[in-house]
Protein backbone atom coordinates (compact mmCIF):
# COMPACT_ATOMS: atom_id res chain seq x y z
CA UNK A 1 0.00 0.00 0.00
CA UNK A 2 1.31 3.62 -1.39
CA UNK A 3 1.01 6.49 1.01
CA UNK A 4 -1.07 8.14 -1.98
CA UNK A 5 -3.80 5.15 -0.90
CA UNK A 6 -3.01 5.41 2.29
CA UNK A 7 -4.19 9.62 2.05
CA UNK A 8 -7.30 8.46 0.04
CA UNK A 9 -8.45 5.75 2.97
CA UNK A 10 -7.79 8.41 5.19
CA UNK A 11 -9.98 10.75 3.27
CA UNK A 12 -12.86 7.92 2.76
CA UNK A 13 -12.84 7.43 6.92
CA UNK A 14 -13.00 11.47 7.48
CA UNK A 15 -15.54 11.72 4.72
CA UNK A 16 -17.73 8.56 6.51
CA UNK A 17 -16.77 10.03 9.79
CA UNK A 18 -18.92 13.51 9.20
CA UNK A 19 -21.78 11.85 6.57
CA UNK A 20 -22.16 8.41 7.97
CA UNK A 21 -25.72 7.09 8.61
CA UNK A 22 -26.66 6.02 11.65
CA UNK A 23 -27.49 2.47 12.22
CA UNK A 24 -28.01 0.96 15.55
CA UNK A 25 -26.06 -2.15 15.52
CA UNK A 26 -22.93 0.01 15.18
CA UNK A 27 -23.35 0.47 18.81
CA UNK A 28 -22.51 -2.81 20.00
CA UNK A 29 -19.35 -5.30 18.91
CA UNK A 30 -21.48 -8.48 20.17
CA UNK A 31 -21.07 -10.96 17.79
CA UNK A 32 -24.55 -12.37 17.57
CA UNK A 33 -26.14 -8.92 17.09
CA UNK A 34 -23.84 -8.03 14.11
CA UNK A 35 -24.71 -11.51 12.50
CA UNK A 36 -27.90 -11.43 12.76
CA UNK A 37 -27.43 -7.86 11.40
CA UNK A 38 -25.75 -9.06 8.64
CA UNK A 39 -27.94 -11.48 7.49
CA UNK A 40 -31.01 -8.99 7.57
CA UNK A 41 -29.17 -6.14 5.66
CA UNK A 42 -28.62 -8.72 2.43
CA UNK A 43 -30.82 -7.85 -0.60
CA UNK A 44 -33.10 -5.79 2.24
CA UNK A 45 -33.15 -1.89 2.25
CA UNK A 46 -31.46 -0.57 5.00
CA UNK A 47 -34.95 1.10 6.73
CA UNK A 48 -36.34 -2.16 7.12
CA UNK A 49 -33.62 -3.72 8.22
CA UNK A 50 -32.94 -1.04 11.05
CA UNK A 51 -36.65 -1.85 12.24
CA UNK A 52 -36.71 -5.75 11.98
CA UNK A 53 -33.63 -5.68 13.82
CA UNK A 54 -34.70 -3.45 16.55
CA UNK A 55 -37.70 -5.65 17.04
CA UNK A 56 -35.51 -9.08 16.42
CA UNK A 57 -33.51 -7.72 19.10
CA UNK A 58 -35.89 -6.54 21.66
CA UNK A 59 -37.88 -10.37 21.39
CA UNK A 60 -34.17 -12.62 21.18
CA UNK A 61 -31.38 -10.82 22.37
CA UNK A 62 -29.03 -13.15 22.72
CA UNK A 63 -28.03 -16.42 21.01
CA UNK A 64 -29.31 -18.45 23.64
CA UNK A 65 -32.74 -16.66 23.78
CA UNK A 66 -33.31 -17.07 19.83
CA UNK A 67 -32.31 -21.13 20.34
CA UNK A 68 -34.84 -21.84 22.43
CA UNK A 69 -37.35 -20.19 20.08
CA UNK A 70 -39.64 -22.55 17.79
CA UNK A 71 -38.66 -21.78 14.24
CA UNK A 72 -42.23 -21.74 13.66
CA UNK A 73 -41.88 -17.99 15.70
CA UNK A 74 -38.62 -17.63 14.24
CA UNK A 75 -40.22 -17.37 10.13
CA UNK A 76 -43.07 -15.62 11.26
CA UNK A 77 -40.83 -12.51 13.18
CA UNK A 78 -38.85 -13.24 9.70
CA UNK A 79 -42.25 -12.05 7.55
CA UNK A 80 -41.63 -9.28 5.28
CA UNK A 81 -37.78 -9.16 4.78
CA UNK A 82 -37.85 -12.18 2.10
CA UNK A 83 -35.74 -15.37 1.62
CA UNK A 84 -37.00 -17.62 5.25
CA UNK A 85 -34.17 -19.44 4.61
CA UNK A 86 -32.05 -17.09 6.01
CA UNK A 87 -34.42 -17.23 8.91
CA UNK A 88 -34.35 -21.27 8.73
CA UNK A 89 -30.43 -20.69 8.85
CA UNK A 90 -29.85 -18.18 11.67
CA UNK A 91 -31.98 -20.36 14.18
CA UNK A 92 -30.37 -23.39 13.24
CA UNK A 93 -26.97 -21.69 13.63
CA UNK A 94 -27.88 -20.33 17.41
CA UNK A 95 -28.87 -23.71 18.20
CA UNK A 96 -25.68 -24.98 17.45
CA UNK A 97 -23.44 -21.87 19.01
CA UNK A 98 -25.99 -22.11 22.25
CA UNK A 99 -24.81 -25.95 22.37
CA UNK A 100 -21.02 -25.61 21.36
CA UNK A 101 -20.08 -22.15 21.39
CA UNK A 102 -19.15 -19.84 18.38
CA UNK A 103 -17.20 -22.08 15.91
CA UNK A 104 -14.35 -21.26 14.09
CA UNK A 105 -14.14 -19.85 10.90
CA UNK A 106 -17.64 -18.89 11.44
CA UNK A 107 -18.15 -20.59 8.10
CA UNK A 108 -18.88 -23.79 9.54
CA UNK A 109 -22.49 -22.11 10.76
CA UNK A 110 -25.47 -22.86 7.85
CA UNK A 111 -25.55 -19.87 5.37
CA UNK A 112 -22.73 -17.96 6.78
CA UNK A 113 -20.38 -17.57 3.98
CA UNK A 114 -17.42 -15.08 3.02
CA UNK A 115 -18.45 -12.24 3.81
CA UNK A 116 -21.01 -12.56 6.43
CA UNK A 117 -17.77 -14.12 8.78
CA UNK A 118 -15.62 -11.23 7.39
CA UNK A 119 -18.35 -8.92 8.43
CA UNK A 120 -18.57 -10.55 11.98
CA UNK A 121 -14.55 -10.08 12.19
CA UNK A 122 -14.58 -6.74 11.24
CA UNK A 123 -17.56 -5.25 12.90
CA UNK A 124 -18.05 -7.47 15.96
CA UNK A 125 -14.08 -8.32 16.76
CA UNK A 126 -12.26 -5.35 15.04
CA UNK A 127 -10.19 -7.67 12.97
CA UNK A 128 -8.12 -6.17 10.12
CA UNK A 129 -10.62 -8.31 8.07
CA UNK A 130 -12.16 -6.25 5.03
CA UNK A 131 -15.75 -7.56 4.31
CA UNK A 132 -15.98 -7.31 0.52
CA UNK A 133 -19.68 -7.10 -0.89
CA UNK A 134 -20.27 -5.41 -4.47
CA UNK A 135 -19.92 -1.93 -2.80
CA UNK A 136 -16.75 -2.53 -1.21
CA UNK A 137 -15.00 -4.44 -4.54
CA UNK A 138 -15.92 -1.78 -6.87
CA UNK A 139 -14.66 0.84 -4.33
CA UNK A 140 -11.13 -1.48 -4.31
CA UNK A 141 -11.42 -2.19 -8.16
CA UNK A 142 -11.33 1.79 -9.12
CA UNK A 143 -9.44 3.27 -6.10
CA UNK A 144 -7.05 0.14 -4.56
CA UNK A 145 -6.56 -2.29 -7.39
CA UNK A 146 -3.30 -3.12 -5.10
CA UNK A 147 -5.27 -3.79 -2.23
CA UNK A 148 -6.19 -1.65 1.12
CA UNK A 149 -4.59 -1.55 4.41
CA UNK A 150 -7.23 -1.20 7.64
CA UNK A 151 -5.42 -2.61 10.11
CA UNK A 152 -4.50 1.30 11.59
CA UNK A 153 -8.36 0.76 12.20
CA UNK A 154 -10.38 -2.08 10.64
CA UNK A 155 -13.91 -1.16 12.33
CA UNK A 156 -13.96 2.21 10.94
CA UNK A 157 -12.21 1.70 7.99
CA UNK A 158 -14.58 -1.41 7.45
CA UNK A 159 -17.64 1.09 7.52
CA UNK A 160 -16.04 3.75 5.54
CA UNK A 161 -15.24 1.68 2.23
CA UNK A 162 -19.03 0.14 2.81
CA UNK A 163 -20.76 3.59 2.66
CA UNK A 164 -18.84 5.00 0.37
CA UNK A 165 -19.24 2.51 -1.86
CA UNK A 166 -22.95 2.57 -1.47
CA UNK A 167 -23.63 6.53 -1.43
CA UNK A 168 -20.67 7.74 -3.50
CA UNK A 169 -19.12 5.48 -4.99
CA UNK A 170 -22.11 3.80 -6.87
CA UNK A 171 -22.03 1.90 -9.95
CA UNK A 172 -22.90 5.32 -11.50
CA UNK A 173 -20.62 7.46 -8.92
CA UNK A 174 -21.70 10.40 -7.39
CA UNK A 175 -17.98 12.19 -8.30
CA UNK A 176 -18.68 15.36 -7.19
CA UNK A 177 -19.18 14.23 -3.50
CA UNK A 178 -16.30 12.03 -3.79
CA UNK A 179 -13.59 13.12 -0.93
CA UNK A 180 -10.48 11.86 -3.06
CA UNK A 181 -11.00 12.40 -6.22
CA UNK A 182 -7.42 11.73 -7.41
CA UNK A 183 -5.95 8.51 -8.40
CA UNK A 184 -9.54 7.07 -9.30
CA UNK A 185 -9.56 4.54 -11.96
CA UNK A 186 -13.79 5.33 -12.30
CA UNK A 187 -16.34 2.88 -13.86
CA UNK A 188 -13.80 1.55 -16.25
CA UNK A 189 -11.59 -0.25 -13.78
CA UNK A 190 -14.68 -2.02 -12.40
CA UNK A 191 -14.27 -4.75 -15.29
CA UNK A 192 -13.52 -7.98 -13.24
CA UNK A 193 -17.02 -6.86 -11.07
CA UNK A 194 -19.57 -5.94 -13.35
CA UNK A 195 -22.74 -5.06 -11.39
CA UNK A 196 -24.60 -7.68 -10.12
CA UNK A 197 -27.79 -8.64 -12.50
CA UNK A 198 -31.10 -6.83 -11.08
CA UNK A 199 -33.86 -9.59 -9.62
CA UNK A 200 -37.41 -9.92 -11.16
CA UNK A 201 -39.62 -8.12 -9.69
CA UNK A 202 -41.32 -9.57 -6.08
CA UNK A 203 -44.40 -9.11 -7.34
CA UNK A 204 -46.32 -12.58 -9.95
CA UNK A 205 -43.28 -14.35 -9.12
CA UNK A 206 -42.42 -18.15 -7.47
CA UNK A 207 -41.03 -16.13 -4.39
CA UNK A 208 -44.49 -14.23 -4.54
CA UNK A 209 -45.93 -17.86 -4.26
CA UNK A 210 -44.04 -19.38 -1.82
CA UNK A 211 -44.42 -16.28 0.32
CA UNK A 212 -47.64 -16.30 0.35
CA UNK A 213 -47.98 -20.37 1.10
CA UNK A 214 -45.53 -19.48 4.16
CA UNK A 215 -47.56 -16.59 5.80
CA UNK A 216 -50.77 -18.81 5.39
CA UNK A 217 -49.48 -22.14 7.29
CA UNK A 218 -47.46 -19.64 9.92
CA UNK A 219 -51.06 -17.84 10.41
CA UNK A 220 -53.41 -20.77 10.50
CA UNK A 221 -50.76 -23.52 11.98
CA UNK A 222 -52.07 -25.65 8.78
CA UNK A 223 -53.57 -25.56 5.64
CA UNK A 224 -55.10 -28.18 3.84
CA UNK A 225 -53.42 -28.67 0.68
CA UNK A 226 -56.18 -28.81 -1.52
CA UNK A 227 -56.63 -25.40 -3.50
CA UNK A 228 -53.01 -24.05 -2.53
CA UNK A 229 -50.44 -23.47 -4.40
CA UNK A 230 -48.74 -27.39 -5.18
CA UNK A 231 -44.84 -26.15 -6.41
CA UNK A 232 -44.63 -23.81 -3.80
CA UNK A 233 -45.65 -26.16 -1.18
CA UNK A 234 -43.57 -28.80 -2.19
CA UNK A 235 -40.72 -26.15 -2.65
CA UNK A 236 -41.16 -24.63 1.04
CA UNK A 237 -41.07 -28.21 2.21
CA UNK A 238 -37.97 -29.22 0.81
CA UNK A 239 -36.51 -26.17 2.32
CA UNK A 240 -37.31 -27.24 5.83
CA UNK A 241 -40.11 -24.18 6.06
CA UNK A 242 -43.18 -25.75 6.32
CA UNK A 243 -44.13 -30.02 6.85
CA UNK A 244 -46.82 -31.70 4.76
CA UNK A 245 -48.53 -34.69 5.75
CA UNK A 246 -51.74 -35.99 4.37
CA UNK A 247 -53.82 -33.09 3.40
CA UNK A 248 -52.58 -30.79 5.23
CA UNK A 249 -49.60 -28.45 5.42
CA UNK A 250 -48.14 -27.40 9.19
CA UNK A 251 -46.23 -25.09 10.80
CA UNK A 252 -42.16 -26.82 10.58
CA UNK A 253 -42.66 -27.51 14.51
Amino acid sequence: MTAASDGQLAAIVSWWDTHRREVPWRATRDVYAIWVAEVMSVQTTLSRAVTAWETWMARWPTVEALAAASLSEVLAQWQGLGYPRRARDLHHGARIVSETGWPEPLTRLPGVGPYVAAAVACFAREEPVLPRDVNVNRVLARRFPDGVDIAADPWRSGQALMEFGQRVCRARPACGDCPAPTGCGGPAADVHHPPRRRQAPYPGSFRERRGTVLAGVLAAGRLPRAGTDPEAAASLARDGLIRIEGAWLLSPD
